[in-house]
């Protein structure tokens, strides 16, 4: 269990983020005030420009000023049913962002808040529990619901959808800044197919540090590669895409979109997704976006458009067999829990409840209460409109299914094996995935065993998958049940192998293991079951006695990031070499070679301020090495974001410390805005971001507060200083912790 700390952060906006703003058993009240009288006709005015409307907004008894306001929603505004003759219902979609005139202004850690209007479905549960399910495999929007009032008027229940933002990313990757692309909703989307030219229904949000121009063009190569990139051979060119387009994770997503019926979706229409390429291996990842039509179809095929040739990922990518293969053992994990009895009724339910008596009291709901009451059962309902009781023609009118009947239809048709033969058989069973050792030294002979026992058909082969470093691609390996591949003994159905790598300190080495069964499909299974999404671990140890060790650092300053190493060893150490890196592997990294020889104790401190700067707004001693400038053009290095990493190297390239951090990546764990992190003893060279602590005037570790920034606005932390004592031998036990 990770532990909790207490902290208090230094900024003009209100912030609550040991608060879940998602939290799926709270039913909040959001509270919009405008000041102006025709706040509603501005708001239908600004809607093809997106402008926002200013306005305050309350939760939870907080207020937050001057919070940009507009109506989002394509078809769910603009075909929304008339509730009298010429006049259009007012269940509107909203987007509100947090940060339109502050940008440290935040809700409970979110700067940007999507509250849906329940289209097309009356009981504003599917778009909640869609997302949910999803978010339980792969990197995806959480949601709840809420109640909203305007000037103090009730607008209703609302589906309450986390954006798909950085801050998501984060959650996944461990760095969000990368090449991200939005596709929006379009019935007859680009699917990633090839075109010399951008799409129109694509937008580049983030270009991940490049030109716009040379995202573009990056973009386009990549729907280049997955449509025409040979796939003739699997041992090679699989791997080559994979170096492209992150193809086990991206299976995921459309597996559970097809496994839900995502009709805005790159599965069905061939868009409302995203994609977003992680830095760290340059590999881009398919993200469903959008769910708010969904538990609808019980009868889509399990192959639905992979003939599609607009669609290349499917069409291409997955008529590879192995590739069909690992999207139907995801598939086959992905639906265990698509049962109601077992699973989705207590979940639907419990919303239900908890939204139930805000329904009734809806009188800006699109859809009558009949409509809400029959939605959970298990006859198909006509969707009525709640303001004229008149079926609702359109867009937003026809049937669903209740949801029940969608669940239990959808499950049936699913485990018919007549209709779905590639998914009613199974692959081997692999249990006891153990590895010999998984915080070995890097000397150390690791051995990764399964027990793998035959399903329908016998084994054909097992074999383990590994990553050497997060900057590359999973290798395979054959694992044998010979005796000598420690394994245990020959024939046992226990299978091994030795991981292929020659270990460095620090290396962090993921790994799964996937067998084939010798039936008419190759049907494959995985341990652990999630496979990429959810690799096993092998940490490697930096090994005893580091002599320079990370101390101190703090993310986002109001005089500066910065990052403080001290000398914990006995022997002055030549830094002429050493380089700092972030997550971003690949790159040289930031010189620490003018820091020259450190001292026993010394400390050094590395920041994205001018030394000069640095050292005056800290009141620094002149004898305190600074190195300014992170980050800076030319100078080498990336700065430090919120989720990120701290690698220290040396002249050999050797791996010296590492931490790894993030509040959002890491839940309990410290932010350090405005607060430097301290490492208490017991972490220290350890990668332990649970264990770190946030500042305090006066702490065991001396720290102070900077002077005032040019805001006025303050810092705590004590860089440059490092208080050996705090370390002597008799304040740390033997289990490692203070």
């Amino acid at each position: 269990m990770r532990a909790l700390f207490a902290f208090m952060l230094i900024c003009s906006a209100p912030l609550a983020t040991a608060q879940d703003f998602y939290d799926p058993l709270t039913l909040r009240t959001v509270a919009v005030s405008f000041t102006q009288a025709n706040w509603e006709s501005l708001l239908r005015a600004n809607y093809l420009s997106e402008t926002d409307l200013l306005g305050t907004v309350m939760v939870d008894g907080v207020n937050y000023a001057n919070v940009g306001i507009r109506i989002r929603g394509n078809t769910s505004f603009t075909a929304l049913p008339d509730i009298a003759p010429g006049v259009k219902s007012q269940k509107f979609s909203l987007k509100l962002q947090f940060d339109a005139q502050d940008p440290n202004q935040q809700l409970m850690g979110y700067d940007t808040v999507n509250l849906n209007n329940g289209w097309r479905d009356p009981t504003f549960t599917r778009e909640v529990e869609f997302n949910n399910y999803l978010a339980e495999f792969v990197p995806n929007a959480r949601a709840n619901n809420v109640i909203l009032t305007i000037n103090g008027e009730n607008w209703g229940v609302y589906n309450n959808v986390q954006q798909t933002d950085k801050r998501l990313l984060r959650t996944a990757f461990s760095n969000a800044d990368g090449l991200r692309v939005r596709c929006a909703n379009n019935p007859s989307g680009p699917g990633l197919a090839y075109s010399p030219t951008l799409n129109s229904s694509y937008e580049i949000q983030e270009t991940g540090g490049l030109t716009l121009a040379q995202a573009t063009a990056e973009f386009i190569a990549l729907t280049n590669t997955l449509s025409n990139a040979s796939l003739a051979n699997p041992l090679t060119d699989v791997p080559a895409m994979d170096q492209v387009l992150a193809i086990d994770p991206s299976i995921w997503t459309v597996v559970l979109e097809n496994l839900l019926t995502d009709d805005d979706s790159y599965i069905n229409k061939g868009c409302d997704f995203m994609t977003y390429r992680d830095p760290i291996d340059a590999r881009t990842h398919i993200i469903q976006r959008d769910g708010n039509e969904t538990w609808t179809q019980t009868t889509w095929a399990i192959n639905r458009n992979f003939n599609a040739t607009n669609k290349p990922f499917l069409n291409r990518v997955l008529g590879v067999p192995e590739l069909r293969q690992r999207y139907m053992a995801h598939y086959r994990t992905a639906k265990q829990n698509l049962n109601w009895a077992a699973t989705l009724q207590s979940r639907f339910q419990a919303r239900r409840a908890l939204i139930e008596a805000a329904v009734q009291a809806d009188t800006k709901r699109i859809y009558t209460l009949q409509n809400f009451n029959d939605g959970f059962g298990t006859a198909n309902i006509v969707l009525t409109n709640r303001a004229t009781n008149q079926s609702v023609t359109g867009l937003p009118g026809g049937s669903i299914p209740g949801v029940q009947q969608f669940v239990e239809g959808r499950a049936n048709f699913l485990s018919n094996a007549a209709s779905n033969p590639e998914l009613a058989v199974t692959g081997p069973v692999i249990s006891n995935l153990l590895a010999s050792n998984s915080t070995p030294s890097p000397a150390t002979p690791v051995f990764i065993r399964a027990t793998v026992q035959a399903a329908e058909a016998a084994i054909s082969k097992v074999e383990l998958f590994y990553r050497a470093n997060p900057t590359v691609i999973y290798q395979r390996v054959t694992m044998l049940d010979d005796g000598t591949s420690g394994d245990g003994g020959a024939g046992d159905g226990v299978f091994g192998v030795q991981v292929p790598i020659t270990a460095t300190p620090g290396q962090i080495v993921a790994y799964y293991v996937m067998a084939t069964s010798s039936n008419s499909f190759n049907s494959l299974s995985f341990a652990p079951s999630l496979a990429e999404r959810g690799p096993r671990f092998l940490n490697y140890g930096l090994g005893n006695n580091q002599p320079i060790q990370l101390t101190e650092f703090m993310y986002s300053g109001n005089q500066g990031e910065f990052m403080e190493f001290t000398n914990t060893s006995a022997q002055a150490v030549d830094l002429t070499g050493w380089v700092v890196k972030d997550d971003q592997l690949a790159a040289a990294g930031f010189s620490l070679s003018a820091i020259g020889l450190l001292q026993p104790g010394e400390s050094f401190v590395v920041t994205e301020a001018l030394d000069s700067t640095f050292r005056t707004a800290w009141n620094l001693a002149p004898t305190v090495k600074v190195l300014g400038q992170l980050g800076a053009v030319g100078v080498g290095g990336a700065g430090l974001g919120r989720a990120d990493q701290i690698h220290l190297y040396d002249s050999g390239s050797t791996l010296i410390d590492r931490l790894f951090y993030g509040d959002v990546t890491y839940p309990g764990s410290i932010r350090t805005q405005n607060l430097s992190g301290q490492a208490p003893c017991a972490a220290l060279g350890q990668n332990a971001i649970a264990s770190w602590v946030l500042s305090t005037v006066g702490d065991v570790y001396g720290s102070v507060q900077s002077n005032p920034s040019a805001t006025n606005a303050r810092d705590i932390g004590s860089p440059g200083t490092f208080i050996a004592a705090n370390c002597s031998s008799d304040i740390v036990f033997t289990n490692g912790f203070e």
